[in-house]
């Protein structure tokens, strides 16, 4: 994902095998590629400017179950568009140039822009909660019309490298926004120690299928820098100069449960408590890694990190405050000071390119339950002490990727795998607080089912993509698949990326990739389907009876969906 350009090292067998492996399951699920140069009439200058445009579809195929729309909390969303209504009709476009001058120094500039004409002007809710919508008058703010509606644009990267050479060193360094995603991960970095390293823009991911890594990676201003000492030793570190939160799809839309998240909507409760603005981290997150790869072992890398960084994934979404008149605001509070120490290691395996992370984290946020009210504001409003339950976390992951050579079924094909798991070791701050085994007295048992945090948490994600080429002359078809399913528990800590156990998705899909001259059209057509556990726990007059955890929230949300996109 990050380029340490014009950095010159030895690539070991096994790593290049791992990279390999990589880029061939990357090049299976991403988009096309084409560059086009700057002629400068120097070859020490080189300029290149890249575009990409993709257009995304998707119609909801799933019929509302009201049983999921039982409060006014998470009805908007699912009453925003009905069976069959197109839910997407997105235009995105995604530009880059960059500047290379001796592949020793340079600069990178790239921007996005956005426009849905068919993204609507109001919110729709449950008519039986109509008089206490999330939005003020059911209107989307002016947040959700830029970013779901548009049209409207962003800057992305921006910044400048260089090169230098010093006592047969090379040392290559960096400075501007730009994003930088470290370790073994695939599929998600919640377990990974690069884990808040970037903010991560979740919500493009759900309006643009088919955008890259480097499009859903927001910049974010910093210093980096990688030393590569020897042929086995380098060192790494990185410091921030802002901060920038991560994006989640918001409440009100298609593609979120939550009505009261994150900066759109206008009130947590209606009339009752209102959202204000969010309690966010700081500049100053320092990384430090270093990498060994040993030559006695043929291309095997080792990993350490140390780092201390606010997270940037919005840790409580929802804490409140009381006024001195009762009045409440609720607001969204990130946590500052998280520590990590993590390992790396990456290999081949048995024709896999494989990637292990080990990484132990302390004052990590955790799951925190509803219904609590934090002293009075404005005197806690920028007060830490609105904060939910840490604790010390342990997070581990293995990923593996591998290529499948032409067989009777299909000419070429790749496969990628990642197992998550994360261990509560600790509740350090805030027990009362913690909506879990230990925290939260309701839960005793179907921890799962109740939302409820559990110790120990595991899940898988797969893809598999079998390609046909030339199946027509300048044609060629693959069918992606996209599997992730919880194996165990529900994740303690916030932003984990383990699926709780149960909840699964399925994304089926078929892609038609042409090329005509040197540009490469690529269409897809994929349905996603997501579930989990259900039940009723009712217990007594007033409870909740029906439950559904995890992805089971999005059961009745499924969904065909459309995109082309092509470069130049």
């Amino acid at each position: 994902m990050n380029k340490d350009r014009g950095i010159r090292r030895r690539t070991p067998r096994g790593e290049r095998a791992l990279k390999a492996a990589c880029i061939s399951a990357a090049v299976a699920m991403g988009a096309p590629a084409a560059a086009f140069k700057i002629d400068t009439g120097s070859p020490d200058l080189e300029l290149t400017l890249d575009t990409t445009l993709r257009y995304n579809a998707a119609m909801r195929t799933g019929e509302r179950d009201l049983r999921l729309v039982n409060s006014p909390a998470v009805d908007e969303g699912n009453w925003l568009f009905g069976k069959n209504d197109t839910a997407l009709s997105r235009f995105d476009v995604y530009t880059e140039f960059d500047l290379n001058y001796k592949k020793n120094m340079g600069l990178r500039l790239s921007a996005a822009g956005w426009y849905d004409n068919n993204f609507p002007d109001k919110s729709r809710s449950d008519p039986r909660f109509a008089t206490v919508p999330n939005y003020a008058r059911n209107e989307f703010t002016p947040y959700i019309d830029r970013y779901y509606k548009g049209p409207s644009a962003e800057f992305m990267d921006a910044f400048a490298w260089g090169n230098l050479g010093f006592g047969g060193t090379s040392l290559n360094l960096k400075a501007g926004r730009f994003a930088w995603l470290p370790g073994e991960f695939l599929f998600g970095n919640g377990g990974s120690v690069s884990y808040s390293m970037a903010p991560n823009d979740g919500r493009k991911s759900d309006l643009s299928p088919g955008a890259s890594a480097k499009e859903t990676a927001l910049p974010i201003g910093q210093v980096g820098a990688t030393w590569q000492i020897n042929n086995q030793f380098s060192l790494m570190g990185q410091y921030t100069a802002e901060f920038r939160s991560s994006r989640i799809s918001e409440g009100g839309t298609f593609w979120q449960v939550n009505d009261t998240a994150l900066e759109g909507p206008t009130f947590i409760s209606n009339p009752a408590v209102r959202r204000g603005e969010s309690f966010q981290g700081d500049k100053g997150d320092v990384a430090l890694g270093l990498k060994w790869s040993p030559e006695k072992l043929e291309g095997d890398a080792f990993g350490l990190w140390l780092r201390r960084f606010d997270d940037k994934t919005p840790s409580w979404l929802s804490q409140i405050a009381v006024g001195p008149n009762g009045s409440r605001i609720g607001r969204a509070v990130y946590a500052k000071d998280i520590e990590l120490i993590g390992l790396t290691y990456n290999t081949l395996l048995g024709g896999w390119g494989t990637g292990i992370e080990l990484n132990y984290r302390r004052k990590m946020p955790l799951n925190v339950r509803s219904g609590f009210a934090f002293g009075t504001f404005p005197g806690l409003i920028n007060d830490p002490g609105m904060e939910g339950p840490r604790g010390n976390t342990v997070h581990f992951l293995m990923s593996g990727v591998s290529t499948i050579n032409k067989n009777a079924l299909f000419d070429s094909g790749s496969i990628a795998l990642q197992f998550d798991a994360m261990h509560l070791a600790k509740i350090t701050s805030g027990a009362n607080l913690y909506n879990g085994e230990g925290g939260n007295p309701a839960c005793t048992n179907n921890l799962v089912l109740r939302g409820c945090s559990t110790r120990n948490a595991a899940s898988i994600a797969l893809s598999f993509t079998p390609t046909w080429q030339q199946v027509f002359p300048s044609v060629d078809i693959s069918a992606p698949l996209f599997v992730t399913y919880g194996l165990a528990g529900n994740a303690a800590a916030v932003g984990a990326g383990v699926t709780p156990k149960g909840s699964w998705l399925i994304r089926p899909g078929i892609r038609i990739e042409y090329l005509a001259g040197k540009y490469k059209h690529q269409f897809d057509l994929a349905y996603t389907a997501r579930g989990g556990k259900t039940g009723n726990l009712a217990t007594g007059p007033g409870a909740a009876p029906f439950f559904a955890s995890g992805l089971a929230n999005f059961r009745d949300r499924n969904y065909v969906s459309f995109t082309y996109q092509t470069a130049f």
